[in-house]
């Protein structure tokens, strides 16, 4: 059975709708945002999602590209080293770090 009243419903197709407007009905009718968005997207309404958010971490560098720069620090050959690659990014931006 349906959580949602012929009059939620009712509701739900009066207006046009995006994140803010779907929390505010689901705290007003006790319901999860997700439930509601999914409602409106099963009715076929209009939804405007809320934009995603960027990370502003900079540019991202692949573990070869570290695994490479590792590498030049030692002075060593990266195809000796290529297994590393496998390694966590974290752990091989700090492994870089340390020798530098």
């Amino acid at each position: 059975m349906s959580q949602y009243t012929s009059t939620m419903v009712t509701a739900l197709q009066s207006q046009s709708w995006d994140y803010d407007s779907a929390s505010a009905f689901a705290s007003e009718h006790n319901l999860s945002v997700r439930s509601v968005i999914s409602k409106i997207k099963s009715l076929e309404l209009d939804y405007t999602p809320k934009p995603k958010t960027v990370s502003a971490s900079g540019p991202r560098v692949s573990k070869a590209e570290i695994v490479t720069a590792i590498a030049k620090a030692l002075d060593a050959d990266p195809d000796e080293i290529a297994g590393l690659a496998k390694a966590d990014g974290r752990a091989l931006s700090a492994l870089l770090m340390a020798i530098r």
